[in-house]
């Protein structure tokens, strides 16, 4: 085995040497992206921020003698006021400096991120493209989930129309439709990060098993179960850290988080020296963290962090939780002109079917969601006579 065909600071015969020649490939790659390797100093960093916005300006030969980091790790208010500052020595009029600005500072953090910003955002306005197909359109969507069981709670429909709105039964409607929008962004939200963070510099997203071979450890095949990202070492010295993603420390439930910790657990014993991650992203303490005591019962090696920390680990930045919102704005942004999807506009045709559904039953709106909601074939609304799928004897 050559070097070219090694990972950098682990010893030849390091278990990870062994995994799959693709992975282990893209984990080379995710090593050559971070971000001090990338660029030897700011002033090349400028440049190429500049020269994706296709902008000619001229970048102080100072930055040139600074490491990377000086600029790339700014929040976006510093990176405001300093790209300001470049556009304004530029000549621009103060009219166009403050969009230059802001425009120059979203591209240099989603350059910061990401090695390759435009493919990520394409990828993440596609699958944000997909998830608004699923938000309400129709009267349907509200009335009745992917479960038929999980129907449109009159009770709850009505408190929010007291409680909440005045009375007013569109409004009602418009908080359901947002509230059923929220539900399903939220789910989203999971999935996006673990792939979003994964395509960050330096790091690598765990690609998912076949479901029957998810828990089964393999070099080849299934060489981290139960890691979202794995980040090679950035330098010498460094370890191998392996990572478990979510978006909320109630994300993971007991017997989830127990699960986790054994699977951690296995990888340490497989990856001598590896440091292991449990990580939520959204968060400001681990305060009401309901698996963690649990888990590190299960895996005491095991590192549990929340927010900021998390960010600093996974992004290698202070600013970790800006580089990642600023793909979600584009992404959404981008997503939201591509589809048009308004819940103003859903809410009023859905709140149209239900008047006319009203209108023709002779009964009150509420009545009406009423009957929808709890009346239905007789056969199955009784243990005793339902069929559904089984096969009754």
């Amino acid at each position: 085995m050559s070097s070219v065909d090694l990972i950098e600071f682990l010893p030849p015969k390091h278990p990870a040497q062994r995994v799959g020649e693709a992975f282990k490939a893209d984990l080379i790659r995710a090593q050559r992206s971070i971000i001090g390797r990338a660029f030897p100093n700011a002033g090349a960093f400028c440049l190429r921020v500049l020269d994706d916005l296709k902008l000619a300006i001229t970048v102080p030969k100072e930055l040139f003698d600074r490491p990377v980091s000086d600029v790339a790790d700014l929040d976006f208010g510093d990176l405001s006021d300093m790209f300001r500052n470049l556009v304004k020595a530029a000549g621009i009029p103060d009219s166009a400096s403050q969009l230059h600005a802001q425009n120059l500072s979203r591209r240099a953090q989603l350059l910061r991120a990401f090695e390759d910003p435009d493919a990520v955002l394409q990828w993440a306005t596609r699958k944000v493209t997909r998830i608004i197909g699923d938000l309400p359109k129709t009267a349907a969507d509200i009335e009745v989930g992917r479960n038929p069981g999980d129907v449109l709670d009159p009770y709850l429909l009505a408190a929010t129309q007291a409680l909440l709105c005045e009375g007013d039964f569109r409004q009602a409607i418009g908080a359901t439709v947002s509230h059923k929008a929220l539900m399903i962004l939220e789910g989203l939200m999971g999935h996006l990060h673990e792939e979003v963070v994964g395509r960050m510099r330096g790091n690598v997203k765990n690609p998912e098993p076949r479901a029957e071979n998810s828990e089964l450890f393999d070099f080849q095949f299934n060489p981290f179960p139960g890691v979202d990202v794995v980040q090679p070492p950035a330098e010498a010295g460094r370890p191998l850290r392996l990572h478990q993603v979510k978006s909320k420390t109630g994300t993971l439930n007991s017997s989830g988080g127990m699960r986790l910790a054994e699977q951690m657990r296995q990888l340490r014993m497989a990856y001598p020296g590896a440091e292991l991650y449990s990580h939520s992203l959204v968060g400001n303490t681990l305060r009401g963290h309901r698996s963690m005591g649990g888990m590190l019962r299960v895996e005491p090696a095991l590192i549990i962090m929340v927010g900021d920390a998390s960010f600093k680990v996974l992004t290698g930045s202070g600013n970790g939780a800006e580089l990642l919102v600023r793909i979600y704005q584009a992404a959404f942004e981008l997503a939201a002109a591509e589809t048009g999807y308004s819940v103003e506009t859903m809410t009023t045709t859905i709140f149209e079917k239900f008047k006319e559904r009203a209108e023709e039953a002779g009964e009150g709106y509420i009545e009406a969601v009423v009957h929808q909601s709890t009346r239905g074939e007789a056969a199955n609304l009784d243990s005793r006579t339902y069929v559904g799928r089984r096969a009754r004897t």
